[in-house]
């Protein structure tokens, strides 16, 4: 069986191309797909050298572990294999000459000999599943340090903390010694006696003293950037450990852990530029940090400075780049050759070259050219470096590239000039450049906020003036007024809103001469959420309450944008936590409800409700007993607008619906919507809503469900002259009435478009009706 695996192995990798997207001082030597071979997709990977020198990987597979010799790179022999219960976690270590495998799947520990080889590749093997009084059966991932000790990390017994193990006295029959249990621990690291260890779901790191197995001792814990700690590991002089979040768009972050009371970040990094790929594992090696990253493959950091983290290497296992789970799980760089290993969940086993090479590095310190006093949050950006960086507190920055060269490096901060420079970096040097920058002289404008209709003056109007460097915020006093002090003679998007009247967007240049603004706000209630205007939250779910802001993506549940046509990005949806898990952060055992603010709809004669919905269901086993339910109150009663009911699994989108409630319940000026999301126990779902774009309007149309169709669109939206009707089926009658109902513009169409010239309009939200259909657009 063996000669005929190695014969099928040199066939495989004959017909393998070996992919190099992206690769920079790595070579590949070799690669193995274990989809032919097995059948298996690939967990992590770890390393074993012989008595001889010879190098092996042992692999986690979805089917079982696999031990391959990599000693020839370019010529891997898989020596052995050993079928396990079907799973995708399948984590391996190696004290001595024996290896040890978790899996959550429940087979125990795994425990292979690895001493026949290479004479032999009959393995004996044992499993442990803990002391009979105290047993457990799965285990996420492992970790084992030469002075004998096993740790065993999210286990199924207790929380699924830490599990301590005496392997030296019988390295096939470990003895429990110790536990830490307080909290979930996913992935950890010992030496000397001082474990670090990484809480994912808790979103922290721990650093403990375990010299007293059966008494460890905290020393420091410290919140990661992106709140879901999976792995960590420490410099060579124990001075300083290395993290990643396991989720999209996070960090490799570094941190001074001198002192366990008061950890400190030194520095984070990407893969790339505002990328949402996954970093997994990083390992350090010397002064190098080798990550596994999510369909970015391996990635190499030289530490020398751990302020300034420069990436020199990386070398792409997967063709395209995404946000999810696909692509490299693990790498092992400890081979004494220089080899590494890479296990790719899909593509296989990589055998690569590694070359180690020293960064090119550029810090300084930025002050005002005036003043004198030191810059924070300027940002720099090196031409070819991977991050753009910002000044500390102190004014100062550091970056770097991979390779020698003349770069040029941008200073800019909001109310200074930009600045440009030309450098010349060499590896392994530090270059030193201080800037001095020369702000920019201010200028004042006033934006007076007045009531369409009456020019009445409208206090506590929140006003933002944005910028592409800088964005201005300010509230109006009680003669409608409020003052900005603005450094750029340029366009800026001005919104301007209070409940109780239509938000007002619009882009406008501003200049010094521009001197005074007015706005006139349209009475009426609208609600885009760029502003808060008081609506409240409440309700008994442990996770997933409403909240405010730009939609967070989730793979196959949450979009990542609001509701068309309104000012802004911001919605309310449930569960905001940035993270690609649908099942993270989502509404669970309980109910959220969201509550307007009071309205007084007795003055209107024909009050339509109108808003933008979404909202996401997926059931497993169990009755369907979650819903989006949307009411309408008066005080003292209320009634059921709206409720949808799973199972809805489709990717959520924003649904407009319009509902008028004349003579459905009585009208006062206590009115308040209240849209409640449940996911009630013992039915497990994935469940998430979204709400956006209010208003209430005397539409003279009813239950008009304001939807997106290809068959005809509107254009452009906004507009300041024209608005465009095209599409393949444009012929019929056309409306545009107001926000009040009142019918400004009608006609009739036989082409496939349409030009409706609207400069004559005041700037505010308009609707046009055709084809059955309602679209709000907004004239600028």
């Amino acid at each position: 069986m063996l000669v005929f695996r190695n014969i099928f192995l040199s066939i495989v990798l004959f017909f393998i191309g070996f992919k190099a997207d992206a690769q920079l001082n790595i070579d590949s030597l070799s690669h193995i797909d274990y989809q032919l071979l097995h059948q298996a997709n690939l967990n992590d990977v770890w390393g074993y050298v012989d008595e001889f020198g010879n190098e092996y990987a042992i692999v986690g597979t979805s089917k079982g572990t696999s031990i391959v010799d990599i000693t020839d790179g370019a010529n891997p022999q898989e020596v052995f294999w050993l079928a396990g219960t079907e799973s995708i976690w399948r984590d391996p270590c190696v004290y001595g000459d024996y290896a040890y495998v978790t899996t959550e799947a429940e087979d125990g520990l795994l425990i292979i000999d690895l001493s026949p080889l290479p004479q032999s590749t009959n393995l004996p093997t044992s499993l442990y599943t803990g002391p009979s009084s105290n047993p457990w059966q799965s285990a996420h991932t492992c970790f084992t340090s030469p002075n004998g000790f096993g740790y065993i990390f999210g286990a199924n017994r207790g929380n699924g903390g830490v599990i301590m193990l005496d392997l030296h006295t019988n390295p096939m029959s470990p003895v429990e010694v110790g536990t830490y249990d307080p909290y979930y621990v996913h992935d950890g690291y010992e030496r000397n006696d001082t474990l670090y260890v990484g809480h994912i779901y808790d979103g922290f790191f721990s650093v403990l003293d375990v010299s007293d197995k059966s008494n460890p001792l905290l020393l420091g814990t410290k919140t990661t950037p992106n709140s879901f700690t999976h792995n960590i590991w420490p410099s060579a002089n124990g001075e300083v450990v290395y993290t990643t979040d396991e989720i999209s768009g996070a960090y490799v972050t570094a941190y001074d852990i001198t002192d366990g009371q008061n950890i400190t970040e030194l520095d984070r990094v990407q893969s790339s530029t505002n990328s949402f790929v996954i970093p997994h594992n990083v390992h350090v090696r010397g002064e190098y940090l080798i990550t596994s990253y999510y369909s970015d493959g391996v990635i190499v950091h030289d530490a020398t400075y751990p302020y300034n983290l420069v990436q020199v290497g990386n070398y792409d296992t997967y063709i395209g780049q995404t946000p999810g789970f696909d692509g490299c799980w693990g790498v092992y760089p400890f081979f004494p050759s220089g080899k590494a290993v890479a296990a790719d969940i899909t593509k296989g086993l990589y055998i690569l070259g590694m070359h180690y090479q020293k960064g090119c590095y550029l810090e300084g310190v930025v002050t005002d050219a005036v003043s004198g006093q030191t810059l924070s949050n300027v940002s720099v950006q090196l031409s070819s470096a991977v991050m753009l960086e910002k000044t500390n507190q102190l004014g100062f920055y550091a970056t770097g590239t991979a390779l020698s060269g003349i770069y040029t490096v941008s200073f800019t901060k909001a109310g200074y000039y930009p600045m440009t420079l030309s450098t010349s970096l060499i590896n392994g040097a530090l270059t030193t450049i201080n800037v001095p920058l020369i702000p920019i002289t201010p200028y004042t404008l006033e934006v007076n906020v007045l009531e369409y209709g009456t020019n009445n003056p409208i206090s506590d109007a929140q006003i933002r003036l944005s910028h592409p460097l800088i964005d201005h915020n300010g509230i109006t006093n009680g003669l409608g007024i409020e003052d900005f002090t603005l450094f750029y003679q340029e366009n800026y998007r001005l919104t301007v809103g209070k409940w109780g009247y239509q938000t007002y967007c619009v882009d406008t240049i501003v200049t010094a001469f521009s001197n005074v603004l007015t706005v006139y706000l349209v009475p009426g209630y609208y609600d885009d959420f760029e502003f808060d205007f008081g609506w409240s939250v409440s309700g008994n779910a442990i996770t997933g309450m409403w909240e405010r802001g730009v939609p967070n993506p989730t793979t196959n549940a949450v979009q990542a944008i609001d509701a068309d046509w309104d000012c802004g990005k911001m919605a309310f949806v449930t569960g905001n936590d940035v993270g690609l898990s649908p099942d993270h952060d989502d509404v669970d055992n309980g109910f959220t409800q969201l509550l307007s603010p009071q309205m007084d709809l007795s003055t209107y004669a024909t009050p339509h409700i109108n808003f933008a919905r979404s909202f996401f269901c997926y059931y497993g086993l169990g009755n369907f007993d979650d819903t989006m339910s949307i009411y309408l109150l008066n005080g003292t009663t209320s009634i059921l607008l709206q409720q949808s009911i799973g199972p809805a699994g489709n990717l959520m989108e924003f649904d407009y619906f319009s509902f008028p409630v004349t003579g459905l319940i009585p009208l006062t000026n206590t009115m308040q919507l209240q849209i409640v999301i449940s996911d009630l126990n013992p039915n497990v779902s994935i469940t998430e809503g979204g709400f956006d774009h209010f208003t209430v309007t005397n539409q003279p149309t009813a239950n008009v469900n304001i939807v997106s169709k290809d068959e005809w669109t509107i254009y452009p939206n906004p507009t300041y002259g024209s608005l465009f009707l095209k599409g393949d089926k444009s012929i019929g009658e056309w409306t545009i009435f107001g926000t009040n109902g009142q019918e400004l513009f009608q006609g009739e169409t036989q082409d496939s478009s349409l030009e409706v010239p609207v400069e004559s309009l005041q700037s505010g939200m308009y609707f046009l009706r055709f084809q059955n259909e309602v679209r709000p657009w907004v004239k600028q």
